[in-house]
């Protein structure tokens, strides 16, 4: 019976010692690498027993777990404020965060699914840092499911454990939108592109942004998600039925003007087709009070202002250029 090789010299307990605490190799690696570290072949687990019996500091069970699992330096910060900002935007809507339930959430991953494939890219292209795969479709097709449905993935990192303590604070782990949720351009963009819609109503021609919000508190809607918003004057309020977060009509040029007219791939260009109409600007946005309004009227009754109509007739509405020549006749 051939004996199992050991690590029992001064010469290789100092190799094995260098290769776990100074270059941070997992049992696996130096497994891997036995034949060219110690000449001859080690096993995981006699390479694990040498470190106990020579009193070598072992990580804890997690951390190897997920020095195992990922290919990405877990000693290195890769987090930016950009990079929280995009995380924010997908978890506001299809995004998640896969983790392993232990009590440091080691072995978390960033995960998307989708029925588009080109969202499912997109929204994991800002992770780059985290390797995230190409898209997949792992589901069987068959007539209760026709569409597949596309996942994507990254590597696992101690940054993403981070975030998934910050996002999955709630009773049992569930997600809670954090206090400190990231409302930029670029997170409120793929949070529409997630969970968000244009929506018409076909009876008096109106439309609104509508966010799918069922699943958060309202707290969470009223206390952070819609103050946040208003900041950047795009005026929504929670639809007290559905529980979404619901933009106002007079607000749909403001929201686009913040995350950009066009969709960054042709799947979703359906979401940025917004009617012209709903680019200009309403009296209200032009007028400071009740009597700029009246004189307003009364210069496109009597035409000596351009100015156009909604659909309906209610609005009156203006261009641009019309709006900055009106607010020079008020002065």
């Amino acid at each position: 019976m051939p004996v199992d090789p050991k690590i029992n010299t001064t010469q290789d307990i100092e190799k094995l010692s260098k290769c776990y605490l100074l270059d941070n190799m997992s049992t696996v690696d130096i497994e891997k690498e036995s034949l060219n570290i110690f000449g001859q072949y080690i096993s995981r687990g006699t390479i694990y027993k040498s470190l106990v019996k020579h009193k070598i500091n072992v990580r804890n069970k997690s951390i190897s777990v997920s020095r195992a699992m990922s290919t990405l330096d877990i000693d290195t910060k890769l987090e930016t404020e950009e990079t929280v900002g995009w995380v924010d935007g997908l978890m506001l809507g299809d995004g998640g965060i896969n983790f392993k339930k232990s009590k440091e959430f080691q072995g978390s991953r960033y995960a998307l699914g989708s029925s588009s494939r080109e969202w499912a890219k997109y929204g994991m292209s800002g992770l780059s840092v985290y390797s995230p795969d190409d898209p997949g479709s792992y589901q069987k097709i068959d007539k209760k499911h026709p569409n597949p449905i596309w996942y994507s993935k990254t590597k696992t990192h101690p940054d993403i454990v981070k975030q998934a303590k910050r996002w999955y604070s709630g009773k049992n782990e569930s997600k809670v939108v954090p206090e400190d949720v990231r409302i930029t351009p670029m997170s409120v963009m793929l949070w529409y592109l997630g969970d968000g819609s244009l929506t018409k109503i076909k009876k008096n021609n109106a439309y609104f942004v509508r966010f799918a919000t069922c699943s958060f508190s309202e707290y969470e809607i009223d206390g952070i998600l819609v103050p946040k918003l208003n900041k950047y004057g795009i005026e929504c309020g929670r639809d007290r039925w559905k529980n979404d977060i619901v933009i106002y009509g007079g607000s749909i040029r403001n929201f686009f003007n913040f995350i950009g007219w066009k969709s960054p791939f042709p799947d979703y260009d359906h979401k940025f087709d917004v009617p012209e109409w709903l680019k200009l600007y309403r009296l209200s946005e032009i007028a400071n009070n009740d009597r700029e309004k009246w004189r307003v009227q009364s210069w496109c009754k009597t035409g000596k202002v351009e100015h156009s109509r909604s659909p309906n007739g209610r609005f009156l509405l203006f261009s641009e250029e019309q709006a900055e020549r009106i607010k020079n006749k008020l002065k």
